[in-house]
């Protein structure tokens, strides 16, 4: 049986990496992955936006000489989508605690649901990227159109705004069941230091 590379088999292999990674770092490390996920948009979009606007649209580039704007401006978003999650999650001045005591039923839950949702908010929006959509405007001279050889690519896409509000319900959701600390404050599960 040979398996052809296909963006079905890249969106079930990152669902399957991203999921498996949420449950080796836990809960806690999952939700700051997800809020960086949530600054790294907005930071990928910003930039992409910039350099679309006075690097890479009209004349300047055709005055460079160098083609294929809007690819170039897809791998520019990417990788700094990708860095930004990488450096807030890693060197971020902030850290997630639940701090409840749950049942390791509880526990695997909803480090799963929160798993599968930080691989939804992730490659979703990678995706958008290489389809040349973007969260705070798209790019000039749209992209691949991915979504006409993957069901799932075109799921992803088209419901990526359900994507996006998901993890943040989740967020609303979960404090609803947050605990009650000795001091009598509500935890809301997100420490700053």
């Amino acid at each position: 049986m040979q398996i052809l590379p296909t963006w079905d088999l890249f969106i079930i292999v990152f669902f399957a990496i991203i999921i498996a990674y949420s449950f080796i770092v836990g809960r806690n490390s999952t939700i700051k992955i997800i809020i960086a996920t949530y600054l790294a948009i907005l930071t990928a979009d910003g930039i992409g936006n910039m350099i679309d606007k006075f690097f890479l649209s009209g004349e300047a580039l055709m005055n460079t000489g160098v083609g294929g704007g809007a690819e170039t401006l897809v791998v520019i978003k990417i990788l700094v989508f990708v860095l930004t999650i990488l450096l807030v999650t890693v060197k971020g001045s902030f850290f997630v605690d639940l701090g409840r005591d749950d049942s390791i039923i509880t526990l695997l839950a909803t480090n799963g649901a929160f798993g599968f949702l930080s691989a939804g908010l992730i490659i979703s929006t990678i995706l958008v990227y290489i389809g040349g959509g973007g969260f705070v405007g798209a790019i000039s001279g749209l992209g691949l159109d991915i979504t006409t050889d993957s069901q799932l690519a075109k799921i992803m896409t088209e419901n990526y705004n359900l994507w996006f509000s998901l993890p943040a319900f989740a967020f609303v959701l979960i404090s609803f069941v947050g605990g009650v600390d000795e001091g009598g404050d509500m935890d809301d599960g997100i420490s700053h230091h």
